[in-house]
């Protein structure tokens, strides 16, 4: 129905196991009552519950155990081994196992990963009613966005130096990665800063684990002489704070603390310190370097350089018409979300959950009756999803983002910048960012603009087919071709 629904990754609250094994989401419309031990999320309309862990041990071991800690102590070895439905899921994380039970009158689904040791467990109690309405979709939620981090070369394997570091922001510890050319002496310098949604340094989400494009260019950046800190947002990883409570002028802050970090060690060159964001972070290193004026130069992946009430509206209509919706239907959706975000905007916010409810009745309508009837109780569905899209257009960060105009960050903007654009993006209109990116900097009297679009590049940059968030989990997981080189040949010509 809105954009909404795939735009606010930000809003999206995320599970990270402290022992770094795993990250999940929170699933939309489910209260987060993890332990540093597990990840733990409840319901109660209609009532639901949801364990994530890992644990080292074979599949049925760890289920087993899982059931006994978390379940029923009684339930043995019998009980796991005759599962009603028992099948394969298979995922880009790996081919997971489900395992249906009936346990009383409700369902247990356990469902499994083992991989290097460890078995990953996914594990949902609910009434066969509750798995119809909420906990299957939580499930889908869960698996698709759950990310195991990668194995990073070996240090030894590198033509460079790694190293883990820490700053504060506002009182808060972050923690992230330096890499450091192998020559001595004071290094040119970069921030990379990561797009919407908690992310990792290395700019993986939950959404796409496989997606790193933070630890690409930095890997890349860093052969090229350049040193690249990137770091764990607010609330993940290694990091402290509250990623769910922080807006875009937060993640500034953290930013230049970055900045200032490397400013003040020995072997960086105070004067040759930068900025690269991706989407989202893009907005951020604006923000940034229009509140430093030692910002040396800003790379901008995907940015906006128009408000967020205007980045949706277009953003919705991309999306559909990738997808093979018709004009009728991009006129309707565009209507609903103009409704929704301009009672949200007016602060009306009875309004805005009457509007969200209607238009999801509306769409349910519209199904299949087999559709309908996994859904079940459509009524309660519709009132749940209400809650959720209420809940993240209320978040402090959606707020800022929906009238907050980049354009007067690149107004104040003189250095040097790289506008790097996907002719197929959905997400962040190039016809739409464009002019106004270059109108703002030439009223900043900014004499070193360079804008390059790539014909075949989605928001992500990957090489795409037609440009549609649902083809990102299906596309190679790397830059196209040309992409980092045009970035560092960028680079190295304004350095030294």
């Amino acid at each position: 129905m809105l954009a909404v629904l795939s735009t606010l990754a930000s809003a999206q609250e995320v599970y990270s196991d402290p022992a770094r094994r795993f990250q999940v989401p929170v699933p939309t419309g489910w209260t987060d009552e993890s332990t540093p031990q597990y990840a733990k999320f409840t319901r109660s309309d209609p009532a639901g519950l949801a364990y994530v862990l890992a644990a080292p041990g074979k599949d049925l071991q760890v289920v087993l155990a899982a059931l006994q800690t978390h379940i029923d102590a009684t339930l043995d070895e019998s009980f796991v081994a005759a599962p009603l439905q028992v099948g394969p899921v298979p995922l880009p994380s790996g081919t997971w196992t489900q395992r249906i039970y009936l346990y009383g009158e409700e369902l247990l689904a356990a469902i499994s990963l083992e991989q290097g040791g460890l078995t990953y467990l996914i594990l949902l109690q609910g009434t066969q009613a509750a798995f119809m309405q909420a906990l299957n979709a939580a499930a889908n939620q869960l698996l698709f966005g759950f990310a195991i981090p990668t194995t990073a070369e070996p240090e030894e394997d590198l033509p460079y130096r790694v190293q883990d570091v820490s700053f504060t922001s506002d009182g808060i510890t972050l923690a992230g990665t330096l890499t450091l050319p192998e020559a001595d002496g004071r290094h040119p310098a970069m921030v990379l800063i990561a797009g919407s949604g908690a992310q990792d340094r290395d700019g993986a989400n939950p959404a796409l684990p496989r997606y790193q494009p933070l630890r690409w260019l930095a890997n890349h950046l860093t052969r090229q002489g350049v040193a690249v800190l990137r770091f764990d947002e607010r609330g993940v990883g290694e990091s402290g704070g509250d990623h769910a409570l922080a807006t875009s002028l937060d993640f500034a802050s953290d930013t230049l603390a970055a900045m200032r970090y490397l400013q003040g060690r020995d072997d960086i060159d105070p004067t040759q310190v930068g900025l690269l964001g991706h989407s989202e972070g893009a907005m951020i290193a604006a923000m940034a370097a229009a509140r430093n004026p030692e910002v040396a130069f800003v790379i901008a992946m995907a940015g906006a350089a128009v408000p967020g009430y205007d980045v949706l509206i277009v953003q919705l209509e991309r999306i559909m018409r990738a997808a093979g919706a018709n004009e009728e239907e991009v006129m309707a959706a565009k209507a609903e979300q103009r409704t929704v975000l301009e009672l949200a905007v007016a602060g009306d916010w009875e309004a805005v959950e009457s509007a969200i409810y209607d238009a999801l009745l509306r769409q349910f309508q519209g199904l299949p009756a087999e559709q309908l009837a996994i859904l079940g109780d459509v009524e309660a569905v519709a009132r749940a999803g209400t809650a959720a899209q209420l809940k993240a257009l209320q978040s402090p960060w959606f707020q800022l983002f929906l009238s907050y105009d980049p354009a007067q960050d690149y107004r104040q903007i003189t250095v040097p910048v790289l506008a790097l654009f996907g002719e197929l993006d959905t997400q962040v209109d190039v016809a739409q960012n464009r002019p106004p990116l270059e109108a703002a900097l030439a009223e900043a009297g900014n004499k070193d603009v360079t804008v390059v679009v790539f014909e075949q590049a989605n928001h992500l940059f990957q090489e795409a087919v037609t440009g549609s968030p649902d083809e990102y989990t299906t596309l190679e997981m790397a830059f196209l071709t040309g992409f980092l080189e045009t970035i560092s040949d960028w680079l190295l010509e304004r350095l030294w």
